[in-house]
């Protein structure tokens, strides 16, 4: 199965999990909506994310969510996309921090984060392309 083909279908879930009152379900397949749809991108762009590692200092590896952000912003600002796009990347933090909530946390999160998160989705799904 292709990225394109994950990205559709988990976003399609998400969807789905927003009319199921599945929250947490819903903004960790949100999240991994945007995490393939970059994956692909910087695979496409033959993204070299060993040598941003290393330029960073990073010890992650690539890939990593920790360093997804970043290293789309710079493959983004590299391939001519305007700043005032790049910037609304913003999104992809607080998609990866309720993502985490609802992995690992007792919390549950609700109708709101869920609706960020699809929100969140479509900019990624906008900016990356």
């Amino acid at each position: 199965m292709s990225y394109k083909d994950k990205v559709a279908e988990n976003k399609m879930v998400a969807e789905k999990c927003l009319n199921l009152k599945a929250y947490n379900a819903g903004v960790t397949r949100a999240y991994y909506a945007a995490f393939q749809h970059i994956k692909a991108y910087l695979t496409g762009k033959k993204f070299d994310y060993k040598a941003f590692l290393q330029k960073t200092g990073s010890a992650d590896r690539e890939f990593s969510h920790g360093t997804l952000q970043y290293a789309t912003t710079s493959c983004l600002m590299a391939n001519g996309k305007d700043l005032a796009d790049v910037y609304k990347l913003i999104v992809l933090g607080n998609m990866y921090n309720n993502r985490r909530i609802a992995d690992y946390d007792e919390r549950n999160l609700g109708e709101p984060e869920l609706t960020a998160s699809l929100r969140g989705l479509n900019t990624v799904l906008s900016v990356v392309a």
